[in-house]
């Protein structure tokens, strides 16, 4: 399955952008999806190309993944549109038919959804469907009004300190809120981070991948022992869905 591209067909009017999920590992019998979901902007309904770098940025995340040890499918999501564009969330659109062709293949499997700035608040709003058992959030655009998840998953989001795009204290607000509603959620400020994750990069990876090894490790099949110093503790951290962590 791994290179397998499954078209949304959400538009059929010849022309139009259409949905595309990119399957970068897909054993059969798969313990867990892991559904990676890149940025964007707040309007737009220019085609995501895949040189774009909202797009680009999240390949080597996809690649990480699929590298992981352990029963993982990968896939990596290209939304129709750039933009959110406002109370047609075009982006969720997406993510829900994306979601529904994981369940299709993989029924039952846990589901991990890794988002990015735009990805990162498609996540969130997602974080309550069926089957999905952990949010990663990448710089995630997180807005007042927005759904707070209120199932079962937990809620890792990962933020640079010096992201002037989608601000820190956004983040650590939900976290706290989440907290106080006894849902297990964690930050992970990354020092003299940006909001395109280039500065401290592989940081940013490392820290991703081993949040979902350690909170998925049984149904990986594979036991994870987090990395000594600071970076196991932030993956100890976001993978169990308590508190904050500096890295």
């Amino acid at each position: 399955m791994s290179g397998l591209l499954a078209r949304a067909g959400l538009h059929r009017t010849e022309g139009m952008p259409v949905a595309t999920l990119h399957w970068h590992a897909g054993p059969a019998h798969a313990g867990v999806v892991v559904l990676v979901l890149h940025g964007g902007a707040v309007e737009g309904r220019q085609r995501n190309r895949p040189w774009s770098h909202n797009v680009a940025r999240l390949v080597p995340f996809a690649r990480a993944f699929a590298r992981m040890p352990g029963d993982a499918a990968v896939a990596r999501l290209t939304f129709r549109h750039r933009g959110w564009n406002g109370p047609e969330q075009d982006p969720v659109v997406d993510a829900r038919w994306a979601l529904a062709q994981v369940r299709a293949t993989h029924p039952g499997v846990p589901i991990v959804l890794v988002g990015h700035s735009m990805g990162g608040r498609v996540a969130l709003h997602l974080a309550d469907e069926p089957d999905v058992r952990l949010v990663v959030g990448l710089s995630a655009w997180i807005e007042d009004g927005d759904p707070v998840p209120s199932g079962t998953s937990r809620i890792a989001l990962l933020h640079g300190d010096r992201d002037i795009l989608c601000p820190l204290w956004m983040a650590r607000g939900l976290v706290e809120q989440l907290g106080a509603d006894r849902h297990p959620a964690a930050l992970v400020r990354i020092a003299r981070a940006d909001h395109a994750m280039l500065v401290r990069a592989r940081l940013w990876t490392v820290i991703a991948v081993g949040t979902v090894q350690a909170a998925l490790a049984a149904e990986l099949g594979v036991p994870y022992e987090p990395p000594a110093g600071p970076v196991g503790a932030a993956v100890t951290v976001a993978a169990l869905g308590e508190g904050v962590v500096d890295v």
